[in-house]
Order: C-alpha cells, then structure tokens, then sequence
C-alpha cells in the first residue's frame, strides 16, 4: 500500500491487516528481531511479599508515623489498590482535609495541590536499572541491566552532587528511593517538623520516633515497632541499632520491590498463545513497534523492551498543570531533568515511562 509520508508516497507492506495469521507472523519477526520475552522480570531477583522482611516493609509504607505530622503515609500517593499511585493528576501529601482519604475525594484545606508531580507507580519498581523519579534525581552510576541499581558501583541522590555516589543510598535503587518521600515537605515531611534539619537528621529523628529513642521519644501514643523491627532483625542490646533509618528504609523498598505484577497478555502473546490479544491488540502492537518512516507510530522508539522504556529523558512539550517545582522567572515553571543536570538539552525533559500496568 502506498502511505504519505511528508508529502511523498512511500511504498511499503501494509501495517493494518486483516488476516490475523498474517499479523502474528509481522509481530512475531518484530519479537524475534527485538529479543522480546515478554517478562522483564527474568533473571532477576525479587522479594515475594511473604517474606518477613517485607511484611515490615508493608506496615512502614502504610503508616503515618512516618510522616512529620503524622498526617501522610507512603501509601498516602502510593495505594496499590489504585494500580501504586493515587488516581489524582497531582498528589495531596500532607494538610489534606481527610488524612485518612485516599485516592480521588482527598482535598488539601487550601484548595491546591501540595505535590508538584504526579505520583509515579510502585508497582514493578524493581525493574528500573537506571534512574528513579521523573527527572531522575536517583540515579545508578553502574546502570548495570537487571540489577535495580545494586551492581556496588553506587548510587547518586539529591544529598550530593550529580554524578557522586551517596554512602548512604542504600544497595539498590528502590532502597534508595524509599528514603525522600519522607523528606520532602508536601509529601510527607511537613513544612513544620525537622525544619531547619537536614535530610538525614529528618530521617534520623522518624527512626526514633519509632524506636522510642532520643528526640523521638514519646512522640507515638502506642507503639509497637520494637517487636517488629525484632520479628525480622532479631533482639539487639542497643535500640538505637536496631530501629534505623536504613533498616526503615530497607524494609520499605523489599515491600515495593515485590509489588512486581508482569503477568500480561501481552506477555501471553510474546510467549505463544496467539489468542491471548485481540485483532486490534495486534494491530495497535504493529504500529507501536513501526516506524513512522514506514507508516507508524514508532511508539518502541522511547518505550522499548520488554519493560516498555528506554529509561531516557525526552521532551514532550506537555503543557504543565500545578504549581511548578519553582522554575523559571515566575517560579511556577517546572525545568524537569535540567533541574540536576543544568544541560540545556535536558529543560523540560522527563523520564519516559514504563507502560506495563498502565491500565490501571
């Protein structure tokens, strides 16, 4: 059939089809040439929920506790039953109307957002290798492929410069990310609590808020958290070792880490069952993985292999909605990955995506 293609017509083998056995045997050379399996999770290593570990984990990122004002939990942005966001265009951390309300209904007391960004998804956090957060301020120097970031080449975060490696990130880059959230002062910290502190002695001060220790001591009406902190650490002589801000922050990111959910039909489709998406399916699939050169959408140009991503920053020119993150000369403007890398390439650059899950 012959397409437009800028004005000249280009021939070139039709890319919506009828017959279905056809289309499987297109999509099929697309897998074969692309190295697809349909699971990204493959060779990796996951923790399942069972695990002790991340029961804790579970516990900690559904309590407010760790929030500054106690009115906000990682789960606040991050509920699972809501597909690891808060089905909000941009969050409601801390000050909402309902601490208690999640999802759509939460309202802020001063009608605004209070997050700039939306909530990205926890689910199949472990399957990013590069960077974390939507200008990738959690960066893995190694970027080895299939690691989360652990390959003990180190990490980077927002407590030190781009490019160096923070000590106290953590082994991977879920483990890392798990400890801002509660620094930051719309989505957890509070624009009260820890003020004039820095990251460390924000997160420093939740350890002993829940381990009954130092200045946080008393600050919880009941508290448990020393059992359960034994019930994965074991008993320790000293509390201070045993409910840390790094044994927190473990805990949480085990719990993320196993909210891995891959399972797809796509996945079904790669591994053979041709049944397992529709005609459309395939056809929308044939456009997403051709170029726009040959009639498509070139969709796998960004969102490549089998985690849908190529873990690189593009610009989009969406418009913004919100607040900004303070950008720019009205301060309401949001420079994206140029906010850390101050390369002008980068101004209004953001991670792209992953599109597993996102249906919900």
């Amino acid at each position: 059939a012959a397409v437009e293609t800028a004005g000249a017509p280009v021939e070139q083998e039709t890319v919506v089809q009828s017959d279905g056995s056809l289309l499987d045997m297109q999509l099929r050379a697309i897998i074969a040439e692309q190295g697809l399996t349909g699971d990204p999770s493959t060779g990796r290593e996951i923790p399942t929920i069972d695990e002790p570990i991340a029961q804790l984990g579970k516990r900690l990122f559904f309590t407010q506790a760790l929030g500054g004002d106690m009115d906000s939990a990682c789960a606040s942005c991050h509920l699972p039953t809501l597909g690891g966001g808060d089905d909000l265009p941009l969050s409601i951390g801390v000050g909402a109307d309902d601490p208690h309300l999640l999802g759509p209904g939460r309202t802020h007391y001063e009608g605004e957002f209070t997050v700039p960004r939306n909530a990205p998804t926890t689910f199949n956090i472990a399957l990013w290798d590069k960077f974390i957060f939507h200008d990738g301020r959690i960066e893995s120097l190694g970027k080895t492929d299939g690691l989360n970031g652990a390959d003990g080449l180190g990490i980077r975060t927002p407590d030190v410069p781009l490019g160096q490696l923070d000590p106290l990130a953590g082994v991977n880059l879920t483990w890392a990310q798990s400890r801002f959230p509660m620094t930051s002062p719309e989505e957890m910290r509070g624009f009260d609590f820890a003020a004039h502190e820095t990251n460390q002695d924000c997160r420093d001060h939740l350890a002993a808020r829940l381990g009954n220790y130092g200045n946080g001591e008393g600050e919880l009406a009941f508290n448990n958290w020393l059992a359960e902190f034994e019930s994965v650490y074991g008993p320790s002589e000293d509390i201070k070792e045993l409910v840390t801000e790094q044994r927190i922050a473990e805990a949480i990111s085990e719990y993320e880490r196993s909210q891995t959910f891959v399972n797809t039909p796509w996945k079904a489709f790669v591994e053979g069952d041709a049944s397992a998406i529709s005609e459309a399916a395939k056809r929308g699939a044939l456009l997403f993985y051709t170029s726009t050169e040959q009639g498509g959408a070139d969709c796998a140009s960004c969102h490549s292999g089998d985690f849908f991503t190529d873990e690189d920053f593009h610009v989009q020119a969406v418009p913004q909605i919100g607040r900004g993150k303070g950008d720019g000369l009205t301060r309401t403007d949001d420079f994206g990955r140029f906010r850390e890398t101050r390369q002008l390439k980068d101004l209004y650059a953001f991670r792209t995506p992953s599109l597993i899950n996102v249906t919900v």
